[in-house]
Protein backbone atom coordinates (compact mmCIF):
# COMPACT_ATOMS: atom_id res chain seq x y z
CA UNK A 1 0.00 0.00 0.00
CA UNK A 2 1.74 3.17 -1.05
CA UNK A 3 1.47 6.30 1.35
CA UNK A 4 -0.46 8.98 0.49
CA UNK A 5 0.90 12.68 -1.45
CA UNK A 6 1.40 15.69 0.15
CA UNK A 7 -1.64 17.21 -1.95
CA UNK A 8 -3.70 14.30 -0.46
CA UNK A 9 -3.19 15.70 2.96
CA UNK A 10 -6.26 17.35 5.49
CA UNK A 11 -5.21 21.04 5.35
CA UNK A 12 -4.70 22.95 8.55
CA UNK A 13 -6.20 26.39 8.25
CA UNK A 14 -3.72 28.98 9.34
CA UNK A 15 -5.62 30.38 11.95
CA UNK A 16 -5.34 26.85 14.14
CA UNK A 17 -1.67 26.86 13.25
CA UNK A 18 -0.79 30.40 14.60
CA UNK A 19 -2.44 28.90 17.64
CA UNK A 20 -0.38 26.32 18.26
CA UNK A 21 2.49 27.87 17.28
CA UNK A 22 1.91 30.78 19.89
CA UNK A 23 0.47 28.20 22.41
CA UNK A 24 2.47 28.93 25.89
CA UNK A 25 3.27 25.19 27.95
CA UNK A 26 3.94 27.10 30.75
CA UNK A 27 0.56 28.15 31.63
CA UNK A 28 -0.89 24.03 31.84
CA UNK A 29 -1.36 23.50 35.69
CA UNK A 30 -0.49 20.28 37.17
CA UNK A 31 -2.96 17.73 37.04
CA UNK A 32 -2.16 14.48 39.73
CA UNK A 33 -3.73 11.16 38.32
CA UNK A 34 -5.49 8.90 41.28
CA UNK A 35 -5.97 4.96 40.47
CA UNK A 36 -8.95 4.47 42.52
CA UNK A 37 -9.26 0.22 43.00
CA UNK A 38 -12.80 -0.69 43.83
CA UNK A 39 -12.79 -3.69 46.33
CA UNK A 40 -14.98 -6.71 45.39
CA UNK A 41 -18.03 -6.79 47.95
CA UNK A 42 -18.90 -10.43 49.56
CA UNK A 43 -21.77 -11.19 46.56
CA UNK A 44 -18.79 -10.52 44.26
CA UNK A 45 -16.45 -12.70 45.61
CA UNK A 46 -19.07 -15.69 46.16
CA UNK A 47 -20.18 -14.75 42.42
CA UNK A 48 -17.03 -15.59 41.49
CA UNK A 49 -16.14 -18.37 43.88
CA UNK A 50 -19.61 -20.42 42.13
CA UNK A 51 -18.19 -19.30 38.53
CA UNK A 52 -14.60 -20.92 39.43
CA UNK A 53 -15.83 -23.73 40.45
CA UNK A 54 -18.56 -24.44 36.97
CA UNK A 55 -15.30 -23.63 35.52
CA UNK A 56 -13.10 -26.45 37.41
CA UNK A 57 -15.77 -28.79 37.22
CA UNK A 58 -15.90 -28.52 33.67
CA UNK A 59 -12.35 -28.59 32.73
CA UNK A 60 -11.93 -31.41 34.76
CA UNK A 61 -14.51 -33.45 34.30
CA UNK A 62 -13.81 -37.20 32.72
CA UNK A 63 -15.43 -38.47 29.81
CA UNK A 64 -14.60 -42.29 30.72
CA UNK A 65 -17.68 -41.99 33.53
CA UNK A 66 -20.23 -41.39 30.66
CA UNK A 67 -22.17 -44.50 30.25
CA UNK A 68 -23.52 -45.75 26.99
CA UNK A 69 -27.36 -44.74 26.35
CA UNK A 70 -29.37 -46.45 23.85
CA UNK A 71 -32.63 -44.16 22.79
CA UNK A 72 -35.85 -45.74 22.71
CA UNK A 73 -38.46 -44.50 20.13
CA UNK A 74 -42.08 -44.87 21.52
CA UNK A 75 -44.45 -45.30 19.14
CA UNK A 76 -47.85 -43.92 20.29
CA UNK A 77 -50.44 -46.17 18.83
CA UNK A 78 -53.65 -44.75 18.20
CA UNK A 79 -57.13 -44.83 19.82
CA UNK A 80 -60.37 -46.08 18.45
CA UNK A 81 -61.78 -41.97 18.82
CA UNK A 82 -58.51 -41.54 16.80
CA UNK A 83 -59.13 -44.04 14.24
CA UNK A 84 -63.08 -43.08 13.62
CA UNK A 85 -61.69 -39.33 13.04
CA UNK A 86 -59.37 -40.22 10.90
CA UNK A 87 -62.12 -42.24 9.02
CA UNK A 88 -64.33 -39.69 9.14
CA UNK A 89 -62.23 -37.06 7.54
CA UNK A 90 -60.77 -39.47 4.73
CA UNK A 91 -64.30 -40.04 3.60
CA UNK A 92 -64.88 -36.45 3.59
CA UNK A 93 -62.58 -35.68 1.39
CA UNK A 94 -62.92 -38.72 -0.95
CA UNK A 95 -66.30 -37.63 -1.58
CA UNK A 96 -64.85 -34.11 -2.16
CA UNK A 97 -62.34 -35.49 -4.77
CA UNK A 98 -64.81 -37.79 -6.88
CA UNK A 99 -67.86 -35.36 -6.43
CA UNK A 100 -69.55 -35.50 -9.81
CA UNK A 101 -70.82 -32.34 -11.13
CA UNK A 102 -73.15 -34.29 -13.80
CA UNK A 103 -75.44 -35.53 -10.86
CA UNK A 104 -76.40 -31.82 -10.05
CA UNK A 105 -80.15 -31.09 -11.25
CA UNK A 106 -80.69 -27.35 -13.06
CA UNK A 107 -82.65 -24.92 -10.63
CA UNK A 108 -84.29 -21.43 -11.35
CA UNK A 109 -84.81 -18.88 -8.83
CA UNK A 110 -88.33 -17.51 -8.45
CA UNK A 111 -88.15 -14.07 -7.07
CA UNK A 112 -91.37 -13.98 -5.22
CA UNK A 113 -92.97 -10.53 -4.45
CA UNK A 114 -95.23 -10.17 -1.25
CA UNK A 115 -97.99 -7.51 -1.85
CA UNK A 116 -99.52 -5.37 1.22
CA UNK A 117 -102.56 -6.84 2.68
CA UNK A 118 -105.67 -4.58 3.88
CA UNK A 119 -104.17 -3.12 6.98
CA UNK A 120 -100.80 -2.57 5.47
CA UNK A 121 -102.58 -0.38 3.21
CA UNK A 122 -104.75 1.28 5.62
CA UNK A 123 -101.71 2.46 7.76
CA UNK A 124 -99.69 3.67 4.58
CA UNK A 125 -102.77 5.62 3.85
CA UNK A 126 -102.96 7.26 7.69
CA UNK A 127 -99.33 7.96 7.31
CA UNK A 128 -99.47 9.31 3.95
CA UNK A 129 -102.41 11.93 4.74
CA UNK A 130 -100.32 12.99 7.73
CA UNK A 131 -97.44 13.42 5.45
CA UNK A 132 -99.56 15.69 3.25
CA UNK A 133 -101.79 17.47 5.66
CA UNK A 134 -98.66 18.94 7.60
CA UNK A 135 -96.59 19.75 4.13
CA UNK A 136 -99.34 21.66 2.61
CA UNK A 137 -101.27 23.42 5.62
CA UNK A 138 -102.36 26.53 5.43
CA UNK A 139 -100.51 29.20 8.05
CA UNK A 140 -103.19 31.94 6.53
CA UNK A 141 -106.30 30.18 8.60
CA UNK A 142 -104.67 30.56 12.03
CA UNK A 143 -106.01 32.69 14.28
CA UNK A 144 -104.35 35.16 16.67
CA UNK A 145 -104.70 34.65 20.12
CA UNK A 146 -103.86 36.22 22.87
CA UNK A 147 -101.77 34.78 26.12
CA UNK A 148 -103.71 35.85 29.65
CA UNK A 149 -101.51 35.51 32.49
CA UNK A 150 -103.39 34.35 35.36
CA UNK A 151 -102.19 35.67 38.98
CA UNK A 152 -103.57 33.82 42.34
CA UNK A 153 -103.90 35.51 45.09
CA UNK A 154 -103.67 33.66 48.44
CA UNK A 155 -106.61 33.33 50.62
CA UNK A 156 -107.09 33.86 54.29
CA UNK A 157 -105.83 30.54 55.20
CA UNK A 158 -102.45 31.38 53.38
CA UNK A 159 -102.01 34.11 54.96
CA UNK A 160 -102.34 33.63 58.66
CA UNK A 161 -100.39 30.71 58.12
CA UNK A 162 -97.44 33.06 56.49
CA UNK A 163 -97.95 35.03 59.26
CA UNK A 164 -97.82 32.31 62.07
CA UNK A 165 -94.32 31.16 60.33
CA UNK A 166 -93.25 34.63 60.22
CA UNK A 167 -93.80 34.88 63.67
CA UNK A 168 -91.49 31.62 64.82
CA UNK A 169 -88.61 32.77 62.61
CA UNK A 170 -88.53 36.09 64.07
CA UNK A 171 -89.01 34.59 67.73
CA UNK A 172 -86.04 32.50 67.17
CA UNK A 173 -83.89 34.53 65.18
CA UNK A 174 -84.77 37.67 68.56
CA UNK A 175 -84.54 35.22 71.38
CA UNK A 176 -82.57 36.79 74.54
CA UNK A 177 -80.13 33.60 75.98
CA UNK A 178 -79.68 36.15 79.41
CA UNK A 179 -83.19 34.72 80.05
CA UNK A 180 -82.70 31.08 80.30
CA UNK A 181 -82.00 29.71 84.07
CA UNK A 182 -78.90 27.04 85.40
CA UNK A 183 -80.50 23.65 85.79
CA UNK A 184 -79.16 20.33 86.66
CA UNK A 185 -79.59 17.47 85.47
CA UNK A 186 -80.45 14.51 88.14
CA UNK A 187 -79.90 11.45 86.98
CA UNK A 188 -81.84 8.82 88.38
CA UNK A 189 -81.17 5.15 88.79
CA UNK A 190 -84.77 2.71 89.48
CA UNK A 191 -83.73 -0.24 91.43
CA UNK A 192 -86.38 -3.45 91.03
CA UNK A 193 -88.34 -4.23 93.99
CA UNK A 194 -87.46 -7.38 96.07
CA UNK A 195 -91.16 -9.23 93.94
CA UNK A 196 -89.25 -8.31 90.78
CA UNK A 197 -85.63 -10.35 92.06
CA UNK A 198 -87.78 -12.69 93.05
CA UNK A 199 -89.58 -13.53 90.11
CA UNK A 200 -86.52 -13.02 87.91
CA UNK A 201 -84.92 -16.26 90.15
Amino acid sequence: MSSPKKEDLPKVSPAIKDELAQFDSTRMKHAETKEKQHLPTKEDVEKEKVHNSLLQNVEGFQRSTLQHTQPQVRVRLPSAEDVAQEKVQQNIMYGVRNFKRNSLKHTSTEEKIVLPNKSDLKQERVHHNLVTGVEKFDKSSLHHAKTTEKTFLPNSEDVKQEKVHQSLVTGVEKFDKSTLQHAETAEKIVLPKPQGIVTQL
